[in-house]
C-alpha cells in the first residue's frame, strides 16, 4: 500500500509540475466569454495566520479559513476551505481597476512530501470554486497549486494555475469542472 501512495503522488505532482512549468508567465488571459485562464504565485503574509497574497492573474488577498489533516504517512493529506478577496487582473498591471472582482471560495485537498525536520519536499493541492460573491457570484471553476522549496525564507515558492468562469459564461452554467475534495 505504502508504494502505490508514492506512486500516486509521484503521478499527480509530476502532472502539476509539468502544467505549471509549462505556464512560464503569470497570465489572466481570456478563454471565450467570461472564462479566464489564470496562473501566477502565492507568498506568505502570515502562515500561522493562514494568509497569503496572490499576483498574476489573480489578485489580492487568500485566507484559510478550515483544516483537517486526513493524512500523515506516508504522503501528508489535508482537506479544507479557503476565500479569495481580490480581482482577476486581466491585463497584467498590478490593478484591479476595471476587472471583474469580489470574492471567491474554495475547497481543496492538499498533498505533500515532507523530509527530515519536516522539511518540504514536493506539494500540491485542487482547489475546486465552490462560491462567490460580487462579479464572482455564481463563479465555476478550480486552481491547482504547486509547493516547491527553496534556499530562502519563506523556504517555499506557491505557483498556481487554473480556470475560473463568471457565471455569465456558458460553461459556468454546465460546468465539467471535477469536484476532487
Amino acid at each position: 500500500m505504502r508504494k502505490s501512495g508514492i506512486r500516486l503522488l509521484a503521478t499527480v505532482l509530476g502532472t502539476m509540475i509539468g502544467t505549471l512549468l509549462f505556464a512560464h508567465a503569470a497570465t489572466a488571459a481570456t478563454v471565450s466569454g467570461e472564462q479566464f485562464a489564470v496562473s501566477g504565485k502565492q507568498t506568505v503574509v502570515n502562515e500561522s495566520a493562514g494568509t497569503y497574497k496572490m499576483s498574476g492573474g489573480l489578485l489580492g488577498n487568500w485566507k484559510i479559513t478550515s483544516f483537517k489533516e486526513t493524512a500523515s504517512k506516508p504522503v501528508f493529506r489535508g482537506t479544507g476551505t479557503e476565500t479569495f478577496n481580490g480581482c482577476i487582473d486581466r491585463k497584467l498591471d498590478g490593478s484591479c481597476n476595471g476587472d471583474p472582482s469580489g470574492s471567491l471560495k474554495f475547497k481543496f485537498r492538499y498533498w505533500g512530501k515532507f523530509g527530515k525536520g519536516d522539511a518540504l519536499e514536493l506539494g500540491t493541492c485542487a482547489h475546486p470554486v465552490i462560491g462567490g460573491t460580487g462579479d464572482f457570484a455564481g463563479a465555476t471553476g478550480f486552481l491547482m497549486m504547486v509547493d516547491t522549496p527553496i534556499k530562502k525564507a519563506p523556504f517555499v515558492e506557491t505557483n498556481y494555475e487554473g480556470l475560473i468562469m463568471l457565471s455569465g459564461s456558458p460553461a459556468a452554467r454546465v460546468s465539467s469542472v471535477p469536484s476532487p475534495c
